[in-house]
């Protein structure tokens, strides 16, 4: 066997190598958006009795998704919930024992994200042309214009239609993964092109809302902070998932910070927002 050959097949399997360990990265890269009111933050940073809290956790809204998922019925609501109790104390969240106590009541929405196929996609239609209006220049005597019209307009109706659909599916995928941003203005086209990328797969997510319990107990909603979480599903099972979500959200539970942060769950960076320090000031 040649050398050059040799450095070609080492060459290649670096390479595919290379593709698993980056194609792995993206499957567990988790994006989390994290929202608290100003007044919690600040009443959690000035007062120490406000940076324990307890809580009791109420399982909320299941979402199955459009695909066969086995993985989704190997773990019950109860071991997610004690996964989740596990990282919110690295936030100074803790599980309230007494049903007549507690600071927050979390509730936990939980699922997979439905695939979103495209109209073409699922006819089975790669160009305009499969739609009807295809036009055999080799026999034009056989080529009925009103026909194919006829055709593409049925066609196109049902994909207008569909386009409707997916709209309003993307409205609900967008509030339920954090991914508002995707219609601003202010955010890169490289920005708005990963958040479509993400919106298009299916991805495990999981939405915390913390209320205020004392104040829920007398008839009145108060959102303190919410926690939206996501992953990628192709390629990984949801219990495995699940660890790894709660991992990487751990850092964010209670916090307000902006925009869409992306983290993996074997990334040791952490979040801290400290008060401003005044190092020097210049003098003219």
């Amino acid at each position: 066997m040649s050398p050059v050959f040799n450095v070609i097949k080492v060459v290649s399997f670096v390479l595919i190598a290379l593709l698993c360990i980056e194609a792995y990265g993206k499957a567990n890269r988790v994006a989390v958006k994290a929202k608290a009111s100003n007044a919690y933050t600040l009443s959690r940073s000035l007062l120490e009795s406000e940076k324990v809290q307890t809580y009791h956790l109420m399982e909320g809204r299941y979402f199955g998704g459009n695909t066969a998922d086995a993985s989704l019925n190997d773990i019950t609501f109860l071991e997610i919930a004690e996964d989740l109790a596990h990282n919110l104390r690295r936030q100074n969240y803790y599980s309230e024992p007494d049903p007549n106590s507690g600071d927050l009541l979390i509730m936990v929405h939980y699922g997979v994200t439905d695939y979103e196929a495209s109209y073409m996609e699922l006819r089975g239609y790669d160009s305009l042309d499969d739609m009807g209006l295809e036009n055999d220049s080799t026999n034009d005597e056989d080529f009925d214009d009103s026909e194919a019209f006829d055709n593409f307009a049925e066609n196109y109706y049902d994909a207008q239609f569909m386009d409707q659909v997916e709209r309003r599916s993307k409205v609900s995928k967008v509030k339920l993964l954090g991914m508002e941003d995707i219609y601003s203005r202010s955010i890169s086209s490289q920005t708005a092109f990963e958040m479509g990328e993400m919106m298009a797969e299916e991805r495990y997510f999981v939405f915390l809302t913390a209320f205020d319990l004392p104040l829920l107990r007398q008839g009145e909603k108060r959102v303190h902070w919410t926690t939206r979480y996501s992953v990628r599903a192709i390629g990984q099972p949801f219990d495995q998932s699940i660890k790894e979500l709660n991992i990487v959200a751990g850092d964010f539970f209670g916090k307000n910070l902006k925009g869409l942060n992306s983290k993996r769950a074997t990334d040791d960076s952490n979040v801290e927002v400290g008060e401003i320090e005044v190092i020097e000031q210049e003098v003219n």
